[in-house]
Order: structure tokens, then sequence, then C-alpha cells
């Protein structure tokens, strides 16, 4: 027993040993969809195409929306994503419906060019991607036409409920247990955006893991404060 152990016992409390736990990825199933009036129509946009034979779908919204969780429920048994600009990779025999993250591409002739390519091989297709999928064609006219025609599931910024239940989920996400009054507190107070919400999360874990202390409301006022001095902008990038 070292001293600093000895002094802590001494005073009636309990030694911790804080040590490194591993995160769990977060959950991107059905259940863990969390469907709210700002994103239904979205839901339900994408459903309609998986119950169609249209070939490909478009799911669009800001950084944090829930994009490539709602692709992956949608390719949950036979889906292969690509990592771009990969565009020589072989799907595995059982993929059905291709889906190509994170875009706009750099090279759009390139992109239009494997969308025709995995369409011929009798694929469907899924584009996420942030933005108006119009200016991902980079004034490419023909990728543009493309894209215009295809079917969209557009997801959009949180209302203040369902800002909470993405604070609460990020939290569980990260296997962080916080009082409920500190998710009262943030969400009102905290940009109306998935970016900030994510943010807000993260760095209530970080400082919470340097003080080697729980996650309270005095916690979360310091890093709302924090925030609005940065400026919003600062959490929407």
């Amino acid at each position: 027993m070292n001293s600093r152990t000895a002094a802590a016992e001494e005073k009636g409390e309990a030694a911790q040993l804080v040590l490194p736990l591993p995160r769990h990825p977060p959950r991107y199933d059905r259940d863990a969809f969390l469907i709210a009036p700002t994103n239904d129509a979205a839901w339900r946009a994408a459903e309609a195409w998986l119950a169609s034979a249209d070939p490909s779908l478009i799911i669009c919204g800001p950084p944090g929306s829930g994009k490539t969780h709602l692709a992956t429920i949608l390719a949950e048994n036979d889906g292969w994503f690509i990592d771009w600009p990969d565009e020589a990779a072989t799907p595995p025999p059982d993929a059905k419906i291709a889906i190509i993250d994170r875009l706009p591409a750099d090279d759009p002739r390139l992109f239009l060019s494997m969308l025709e390519e995995l369409t011929s091989a009798g694929l469907r297709t899924v584009l996420v991607g942030r933005g108006h999928p119009g200016e991902w064609a980079m004034g490419f006219q023909d990728l543009r036409t493309r894209l215009e025609a295809i079917p969209r599931a557009s997801l959009d910024q949180p209302d203040e409920a369902l800002l909470r239940a993405v604070i609460s989920k990020a939290f569980g996400d990260r296997q962080i247990a916080v009082d409920a009054a500190v998710v009262e507190y943030a969400a009102p107070r905290l940009p109306r955006t998935f970016a900030a919400a994510l943010a807000f999360v993260e760095r209530a874990d970080e400082e919470a893991a340097r003080r080697k202390k729980k996650i309270t409301v005095a916690l979360a006022k310091e890093i709302v404060t924090a925030f609005e001095a940065a400026g919003a902008a600062a959490l929407t990038a």
C-alpha cells in the first residue's frame, strides 16, 4: 500500500484505479435508429425504396444526421460498402446493394462510370453524402442529370426532442451513464445540430476522464459556455 492510498483510506475515501475501458462502436441496427418528426419522411422514403424496383437511392443530410446508419439498415443482410475510390474492388458473392458513402466523390466522371458499372452488374446502389446531391456532380452535367433522377431520403437537423435522444444515445454508445438532468440542461442550450450534440458528448467524456470525475450539470454548463464562446460555426463544420 503506498502513502497516497493509505492517506485516502485514512480519510474514509475509496481508492479508485482509473482504467482505459474499451469503447463500443456506435450501434447501426434498426432499434438504434431514432425516428422523430425531422427524419420520419426520410425513413419512410428509404423503406419505400427498399420495397421498390428502383436501382438507386440517395441518402443526404448534415454531418451526424444518421445517413450511414440508415444506409446500413437498408443493406443489413446483403450490403457491400465500397471504399471510394477503390472502384476496382470485387463485391462479395451475396451482395445485392452497394453503398457508396462520404460523397461527393473527387472525380465525378469516374464516379458516374462506377455507378453505371454497378447497375450493369445487377447491384442496387445507395449513395450517401452531405449537402445537396446536385452539388456532388461538380458541374458535370451527365452526373447531375443522373443524380437528380434518383429518389432521395433527406435527413434534417434535429428538433429539441431528437437532440435529447441523440445526446443520450451518444453517451450510451460510449458506455457512460449520466443523470437525465445533464441531457435536459444541454439540449435546449446547444446549437440545434447533430454535430453540436456529438461534440458536446465527446467534450464531456474527455473532461470527465481528465478530471477523473462524473459528468454533472456543472460540467455540462462549463462545456456549453465554452461552445457559446467558440461560436456555432465551430460545431457545425
